[in-house]
């Protein structure tokens, strides 16, 4: 399997699992659905990136 078939793997279990109670949280404070969902990706990708980079790499695809 590629590294990034990997990425893509993981970014949809995350969204999958942290979407649901982080809209929520963030429709608790009263935020736009839209605002909400783009700051949920732009956090979810943060968490795949240095996920990519700290483990992935080094860990699970050695070169």
């Amino acid at each position: 399997m590629n590294i990034f078939t990997a990425d893509i793997i993981l970014f949809l279990l995350l969204i999958s699992i942290f979407n649901n109670p982080l809209l929520n949280i963030f429709q608790a404070l009263g935020w736009n659905f839209i605002f909400s969902e783009v700051l949920i990706g732009l956090i979810l990708l943060l968490i795949l990136f240095i996920i990519h980079k700290y483990i992935l790499r080094k860990y699970v695809f050695k070169k």
